[in-house]
């Protein structure tokens, strides 16, 4: 059984549409009584879906975690290219009008232009985002109508699934209901607008939903109006919240975030050792990671690196100081 501290962790976010992601970070900072708050992987305005949010010392699980490969469920209206590839930019194109619909009919053929897209693709960084370019973000060119060039990154789609094609009321043409499984750094709204281009009939994304972001799912997260009437609930006390969420299972351990490295389970001299930053050589001297965690009673230590047995510290995630580590006890400290 993974154990917790009680100076850190990982929520899970069901975030709503029309809120960025560094609003949510806000939100938890005020529920948490905490600035060390942060999030991984963000999610566009108008998107929902996963978006795990860590606080404390789990922070420091931020640049592992933002490796996470990602799953979505995006609906693709076809028909028309908005400016920022998804339903709350202006439109810019529409199809031509002689367009023949009957041709989307033909699911076989919707499938082959969507599987087209499967393997290591070039994106270019969407106009409308917050990726920046001499320390401005994007959408603040796009804004000030300033031409910059773009960046461009290699990403990788592993599977895409057609699962429903159905019209809406307002909409001539049909909409596409697509699952998506790629690496980190993929824009789902610019693969659908490069699906509508293909198509020949212009797309953007209607809706997106992120369904899982490494090991974590959909059915993990809470949405932040339940949190906040919990925080009510409690008298508006951090303490007390974060003591009921984390009784309640709302809070994740930091080694949860560390589901996919292998781990080594120190003994507590090892363990003081590590939290101290000194350097440890494993019994198993011919033991070697390329990233590794370390845990004493369950409890991560430390993330770091085995070259034939001597571990290389890169991430420690408890205080040296700490209970647990003396008096050989976590009851204490969780």
């Amino acid at each position: 059984m993974i154990k917790m501290l009680n100076d850190q962790g990982i929520i899970l976010v069901n975030k709503d549409s029309g809120k960025t992601s560094a609003a949510v970070v806000a939100q938890l900072r005020k529920l948490l009584g905490m600035k060390r708050v942060g999030h991984c992987g963000t999610l566009d305005p108008f998107a929902t879906g996963v978006l795990p949010i860590v606080f404390g010392r789990a922070t420091a699980a931020v640049p592992y975690m933002i490796n996470y490969d990602k799953k979505y469920r995006c609906q693709i209206q076809l028909g028309a290219r908005t400016d920022t590839m998804d339903l709350e930019g202006e439109v810019v194109a529409r199809a031509p009008e002689d367009f023949d619909l009957s041709r989307l009919a033909d699911r076989s053929y919707l499938e082959a232009v969507i599987n087209s897209f499967q393997g290591e693709i070039q994106q270019q960084a969407p106009l409308y985002s917050a990726v920046k370019v001499d320390g401005k973000a994007l959408y603040k060119y796009a804004r000030q109508e300033e031409e910059v060039e773009r960046p461009w990154r290699s990403v990788t789609v592993y599977e895409l699934e057609l699962l429903d094609l159905y019209y809406v009321e307002t909409e001539k043409f049909p909409r596409l209901d697509v699952k998506f499984f790629t690496s980190k750094g993929t824009y789902i709204r610019s693969l659908a607008d490069a699906i509508g281009e293909k198509l020949g009939c212009y797309a953007y994304a209607a809706e997106l939903v992120r369904t899982d972001s490494g090991p974590f799912g959909l059915d993990q997260t809470v949405k932040v109006d339940d949190l906040f009437a919990r925080f009510n609930e409690l008298g508006r006390s951090s303490k007390a919240f974060l003591d009921a969420i984390t009784t309640e299972n709302k809070v994740l351990p930091t080694l949860a975030a560390f589901d996919a490295y292998p781990t080594y389970a120190l003994q507590r001299h090892e363990a003081l050792q590590l939290a101290h930053g000194q350097k440890i050589t494993l019994s198993d001297q011919e033991t070697s990671h390329a990233t590794i965690t370390f845990t004493y009673n369950n409890i991560l230590i430390a993330v770091g690196s085995v070259e034939q047995g001597a571990v290389e510290v890169k991430r420690v995630f408890v205080d040296s100081a700490a209970k647990f580590l003396h008096e050989g006890s976590v009851d204490e400290d969780i």
